[in-house]
C-alpha cells in the first residue's frame, strides 16, 4: 500500500515549509507518486494516485487553474502542490472554494524550494514506504501459504509490532469466473481487480489502519490490525458498499472472519473464509461471517477428505445409483423431506407429487436404506450425508 498524503505534508512542511491552504479532507488519501504537470492536456495520462506539482507557467489565470484542479480531482490525483511566486501569485478563492467543497488537498510551497530536490526527495520516501509495505505484504502472505516456516516471516513482522498471538481482522472476497452472458465471459479481470484493491486500500488508509491487500487466484484477501469493535463494523459496511458499488460489473461474495483470528491461525482463516465465500455464492448471499461456517469448520480441518467421501456414499450411495438406473427421485424427496421437517404436503407442493405418492416413496426409501423415518439418529444421519455433499462439492 501507497503512503498517505498526511505524512508527506508532515516530512515536506518541515524540510520545503510547504503548506496547506484547502481540502485537509482528503489529507489520507493515498499517493502512488510525485509527477510535475503543467499543461491541462497532460492530465488524461494521469492513472490516479498522484500527488502533483505546478508552478502555472500554463495555466496560471484564475479560471484555467480552476480548472486545472477539477480535471486533477476528476482524474484521482491525490492533491495539488502549487509552487508560487513567479506565475501564480495567490491560490484563487474559487479554487480553494473549490477544493474545500470536494476534499481536494491544495498546498503551497515557496518558490525559492527546487523542484528537482523537492520531488526527488518526496518520491524516496514513497518508495522507501513502499518496500516497507512490500515486505510486510510478502510476510503475510508467507503466513498463510508457508506458515511451517516461521524463520521466513514471523522476523519482518515482529519488525511491524506484529506477534504470532496478534489479533488480526481478516476478510476475504470472491470473485467467480466466466459468467452466463459474453460480457461477463470477456470480462477484463485484471483491470477490475486493480481497481478493486485500491479502492480496499484507500479505505484502510482512510482510517489510518495498518494492512494489505492482495489477490491470489480469484480471491482478494483483506488482513489488517484492527481490534474487535465499533471499528471492525464501520470498515465491514464500507467495504460492503464498495462491493455494491462493483457488483454491476462483477459479482462478489464477501467472507468476514472472526474475533480468534490471530497470526498463528492465519493460513487457516484464509481456507476457511475461502469455502465461505464460495458457500455464499451457492447460497446467493454475497455478505457472509465466519460463525456461519457451523459444522463445515470441523470438516475443513479434516486432512483426510475419503472420510467425508465414504460416509456420503454409505448414507446415500444406494439411493443415488437407483435414481441413475431407475430415474426415480429418491434423493431429492428425501432431502426435501428433511429440510421441511418431515412436512408431506410441503414435499408433495416442492416435488409436484401427490400426497399419496410421496408417502410411497418415503416407505421405498425405508425399506432400501434400512433406516427408520421416525428415527432421530436415521434422520440425523441422513441430513448429515446431504451437507457432507454439499461440502464436497464446494471444495473441489
Amino acid at each position: 500500500m501507497a503512503i498517505i498524503l498526511e505524512e508527506i505534508y508532515e516530512v515536506a512542511l518541515h524540510r520545503y515549509n510547504m503548506k496547506l491552504v484547502a481540502g485537509g479532507r482528503g489529507l489520507r488519501n493515498l499517493v502512488d507518486w510525485v509527477h510535475t504537470v503543467e499543461e491541462m492536456d497532460y492530465v488524461s495520462f494521469l492513472k490516479g494516485r498522484e500527488l502533483i506539482v505546478t508552478t502555472g507557467i500554463k495555466e496560471k489565470d484564475e479560471e484555467m487553474l480552476e480548472c486545472f484542479v477539477k480535471s486533477l480531482y476528476e482524474a484521482g490525483a491525490s492533491g495539488l502542490v502549487i509552487n508560487v511566486g513567479k506565475y501564480i501569485k495567490r491560490v484563487p478563492h474559487s479554487v480553494i472554494t473549490y477544493s474545500e467543497e470536494v476534499g481536494f488537498p491544495i498546498f503551497v510551497l515557496p518558490w525559492e524550494v527546487h523542484l528537482v530536490d523537492f520531488n526527488r526527495d518526496l518520491c524516496n520516501l514513497i518508495y522507501k514506504t513502499m518496500q516497507e509495505q512490500d515486505s510486510l505484504e510478502t510476510a503475510l502472505q508467507k503466513a498463510i501459504f508457508s506458515h511451517k516456516e516461521e524463520q521466513q516471516y514471523m522476523s519482518v513482522l515482529h519488525e511491524n509490532h506484529i506477534h504470532k498471538d496478534t489479533e488480526i481482522f481478516m476478510v476475504q472476497c470472491y470473485f467467480p469466473a466466466g459468467g452466463n452472458t459474453q460480457a461477463e465471459r470477456n470480462f477484463d479481470n485484471t483491470q477490475f481487480f486493480y481497481r478493486f484493491i485500491r479502492q480496499c486500500q484507500q479505505i484502510f488508509a482512510h482510517k489510518k489502519v495498518q494492512a494489505v491487500v492482495f489477490q491470489k487466484d480469484l480471491y482478494i484477501t483483506l488482513i489488517a490490525r484492527i481490534s474487535p469493535g465499533k471499528e471492525r463494523e464501520k470498515i465491514t459496511e464500507e467495504i460492503a458498499q464498495l462491493s455494491q458499488q462493483f457488483s454491476g460489473q462483477k459479482k462478489v461474495y464477501i467472507a468476514i472472519g472472526d474475533e480468534e483470528t490471530i497470526v498463528a491461525n492465519l493460513w487457516e482463516k484464509y481456507r476457511d473464509l475461502s469455502y465461505l465465500c464460495r458457500w455464499g455464492r451457492k447460497k446467493d448471499k454475497q455478505i457472509c461471517q465466519e460463525e456461519e461456517l457451523g459444522i463445515s469448520k470441523l470438516w475443513l480441518s479434516i486432512d483426510n477428505i475419503k472420510k467425508l467421501e465414504k460416509y456420503r456414499e454409505k448414507t446415500l450411495g444406494e439411493l443415488e445409483r437407483l435414481d441413475r438406473e431407475n430415474g426415480s427421485e429418491y434423493i431429492r424427496i428425501l432431502k426435501c423431506y428433511l429440510e421441511t421437517n418431515g412436512n408431506i404436503g410441503e414435499v408433495a407442493t416442492e416435488c409436484f407429487l401427490h400426497r399419496n405418492t410421496v408417502s410411497y416413496h418415503l416407505k421405498k426409501i425405508s425399506e432400501i436404506t434400512g433406516k427408520a423415518l421416525n428415527s432421530t439418529k436415521d434422520r440425523s444421519d441422513w441430513y448429515l450425508a446431504y451437507q457432507i455433499d454439499e461440502f464436497l462439492e464446494l471444495i473441489q
